[in-house]
């Protein structure tokens, strides 16, 4: 029980936390009008589907590392530590091109006000071309997280939210153009993605996990 609140704690206090952040931020959104509204709404119609490849390799790696480190094959948590970040990050990004491409046609499914249209081409545009550091992100934060060490994938993901995105946003709102707050996003994925680089390149207790060698078997 002890192992499982460890774990389990820092994870549903961020999930909880990471909850009132979207709060702040889509009062921010509603702050714009309700044309900006709209053509948020309508952006995360595409977004949602470009970054399918996110959800799904970022599930996966959790499971792969909490496997592999529980059975002691740190072969392959060495093989896949830095394959499925990369994996998720060209996918993403490929995924992202294709639907900037074809954006105009997929947005006007959905409406035809120009304006309502104008503010959803910016903000895909803005989240399409970063989100594949998202990808990079999420990944090793889950890898990371499979095999226990949750305290500064916790500690990086709030301060992506609180310290960077939220704080961005408001600064994009009251120094610029509020309609341009979707440029938080960018600042903010690239912010995690350096943090969990980072932590890969650095940190001892991680180190120290990938370089043990497997348990020996005997039949």
């Amino acid at each position: 029980m002890k192992a499982i609140l460890r774990i389990g704690l820092p994870i549903g206090l961020n999930h909880s936390l990471y909850s009132l952040g979207h709060m702040a931020m889509q009062t921010l959104v509603n702050s714009q009008g309700s044309l900006f509204m709209a053509g948020q709404a309508v952006a995360g119609r595409i977004t949602g589907i470009a970054n399918i490849a996110i959800s799904g390799l970022s599930s996966a790696a959790t499971t792969f590392s909490g496997q592999n480190y529980g059975a002691g094959r740190y072969d392959r948590l060495r093989q896949g530590y830095r394959r499925i970040p990369i994996a998720s990050g060209i996918i993403t990004f490929a995924a992202g091109m294709l639907f900037l491409l074809i954006r105009s046609p997929l947005l006007r499914l959905f409406t035809q006000d120009e304006t309502v249209l104008m503010y959803a081409d910016r903000y895909v545009t803005a989240v399409l071309l970063s989100q594949w550091m998202f990808a990079v992100f999420n990944s090793i934060l889950c890898i990371v997280n499979g095999v226990g060490l949750v305290r500064f994938t916790t500690v990086v993901n709030l301060l992506m939210l609180w310290a960077v995105r939220i704080p961005s946003a408001y600064m994009i709102r009251t120094w610029f153009d509020g309609t341009w707050i979707m440029l938080c996003f960018p600042i903010s994925f690239f912010f995690g993605m350096c943090c969990m680089i980072g932590y890969y390149a650095f940190s001892g207790k991680w180190k120290e996990i990938i370089e043990r060698p497997n348990p020996e078997t005997h039949d």
